[in-house]
């Protein structure tokens, strides 16, 4: 397989196996033979970029989605304080245009809009661009790229003042277009703003950011060479907490802005730990099996206890660990989830009903494996009472520990 990027040899360093998408949600009954494919990563030696070594057809990921942000207090919040420190940052008024790119269900349109600032967002899944539009919040049922930026520009005269996008870079397999792409539509003195997993979350046992979706994970070694080869490059970054540890960098045309201190100390940080060696990431897969028994020990001792689990959520991520390490319904005894878009349908490849958060104070269950461990703070406060009344929290990552 050959790098994404630059066309180098790519080298495998971890295979999950066989795995349905993990937003592949089924509804009861579908007697249909569930798709699985292979999730494999690999390590490019010369760009430094990590993805998987085969992705689906984008079609069968985004055209219709069951995630959406507004569904996590914490995640609004998050878009919230980052639109309102972007518009302060960059003087945005209402002569300036927000592009969102991934925008789902406007989330973090809105707060622009409330503004006075124009904004138009992009997003392949219908239903959910369907659900923003009704909003009155202006969004193309489309993939970006190259050719709509091209459209946008010649047609409509858009260029953006700021491009932003979170958790979109790692979903995009034609990635060189998709940032040519930026470079058309981005206004001379604008900036895109991308926010995204961080690769060293691999390295600390975050593994189950990896799914179909996601075909990149990124170092800044990686972006500055990806977004170099488009004239651009990263001129700032910051650390941000979403997904378990974020990393949001800050691109320009080139020159149209100083490179900052940060940049070059995280660059100098990456060389020293080793993101440009393949031995650093075939750590990861050892690390891995290891956390796998570790978990299934815990549960298989709780439930010689006599004790009943069930699981909260079904996120992408928390579907991948619940078929990689094999956690079915011998562990849990059932699975719930605040999002009304998931409720009464199956998980993919587990097939566990999902139910909404009631079933868990109808059955009083001993303890909750949470699978949405990036946001457990949020989860235990919600749930305050059932912790109050004894129920005890799982969180499965970066390691283990109860609450």
């Amino acid at each position: 397989m050959q790098c994404r990027a630059c066309k180098s040899n790519l080298i495998p360093f971890l295979s999950l196996g066989e795995m349905p998408l993990a937003n592949a949600f089924r509804k009861e009954g579908d007697t249909s033979i569930e798709k699985k494919y292979d999730l494999s990563v690999g390590f490019c030696p010369i760009c430094f970029l990590v993805q998987l070594l085969f992705a689906p057809f984008p079609e069968e990921l985004f055209l219709d989605y069951v995630y959406t942000p507004s569904v996590s207090s914490s995640t609004t919040l998050h878009f919230k304080k980052t639109a309102h420190a972007l518009i302060a940052r960059f003087n945005l008024g209402r002569e300036h245009i927000l592009l969102e790119v991934g925008s789902n269900d406007g989330t973090f349109l809105k707060f622009f809009k409330e503004c006075g600032i124009g904004i138009l967002g992009v997003d392949p899944a219908k239903n959910i661009a369907e659900a923003a539009n009704r909003q009155g919040l202006t969004t193309l049922p489309e993939f970006f790229s190259q050719k709509l930026a091209k459209k946008l520009v010649q047609e409509k005269g858009v260029k953006a003042n700021l491009v932003f996008g979170a958790n979109v870079l790692a979903h995009v397999p034609e990635i060189v277009d998709f940032v040519q792409g930026v470079k058309t539509i981005l206004a001379p003195s604008g900036t895109a703003v991308f926010e995204f997993p961080y690769v060293r979350g691999l390295m600390e046992n975050k593994f189950d950011t990896i799914y179909h979706e996601h075909i990149f994970y990124y170092s800044l070694l990686a972006l500055q060479n990806l977004f170099t080869r488009a004239d651009l490059e990263v001129y700032d970054i910051e650390m941000v907490p979403t997904q378990g540890g974020s990393l949001r960098i800050f691109v320009s045309h080139t020159g149209a802005f100083p490179i900052t201190n940060a940049v070059e100390t995280l660059a100098a940080k990456e060389q020293a730990d080793g993101f440009t060696e393949e031995a650093t990431y075939q750590k990861i897969g050892r690390n891995v099996e290891l956390l796998k028994e570790e978990l299934r020990i815990l549960l298989q001792n709780i439930k010689k206890e006599g004790k009943r689990i069930a699981g909260y959520s079904a996120p992408a991520k928390g579907n991948i660990l619940l078929n990689y390490f094999g956690i079915g319904k011998e562990f849990l005894e059932f699975l719930v989830d605040k999002s009304e878009l998931k409720q009464g349908l199956l998980t993919p490849g587990t097939n566990f009903y999902v139910y909404p958060l009631t079933k868990i104070y109808e059955e009083k269950p001993d303890y909750l494996l949470v699978l949405c461990w990036n946001i457990a703070d949020e989860v235990v406060e919600l749930l305050d009472d059932y912790k109050k009344a004894g129920g005890k929290f799982i969180i499965p990552i970066p390691e283990i520990r109860i609450i």
